[in-house]
């Protein structure tokens, strides 16, 4: 059996992906997850892994898990792509290895509510086999780096 357990890449608020105000995320195009209204300007590395994407605007980034069985997308904030990467740092390269709970990303909360946009941040597992059953937190509340918010098994031997 495979469990890889997904922390919070960002301290905050949790909102389930039906709630999201973008049916992107809502309707689950992308893949199923959930978000988090963050109270704090750090984005985390969600699993162990090789940072496999990282948008040129800095609002979002994917970590393929160590196993690469399954990939972990950030989308840091609603629509925040138009800010062009005002607000945002990079604090880890697309390539890289990071580690669960590693900085990847600043982000200036107030530059995102001046630009009229939310914060508001979905964590997506895309292309997820269907073989993998999802368990999501609980908690209202959430610290990055710490809190375990999704959890993914599957009887499928490693491999």
């Amino acid at each position: 059996m495979i469990r890889i357990e997904i922390v919070a890449p960002m301290t905050g608020r949790v909102v389930q992906l039906a709630d999201v105000p973008d049916p992107v995320f809502s309707e689950r195009m992308l893949g199923d997850g959930l978000a988090i209204d963050p109270d704090e300007g750090v984005g985390v590395a969600p699993v162990s892994g090789t940072l496999v994407v990282f948008h040129s605007a800095g609002h979002a980034f994917a970590v393929e898990e160590a196993t690469r069985r399954i990939g972990v997308l950030v989308h840091v904030g609603l629509d925040t792509v138009g800010l062009g990467g005002r607000g945002f740092e990079r604090l880890a390269e697309e390539g890289a290895a990071v580690a669960a709970g590693q900085s990847v990303v600043r982000f200036d909360l107030a530059v995102i509510a001046e630009a009229g946009l939310s914060a508001l941040s979905p964590i997506i597992l895309p292309q997820l086999d269907p073989s993998f059953a999802i368990e999501m937190t609980t908690e209202t509340h959430v610290r990055a780096g710490q809190d375990v918010i999704l959890t993914v098994e599957t009887s499928q031997r490693p491999g």
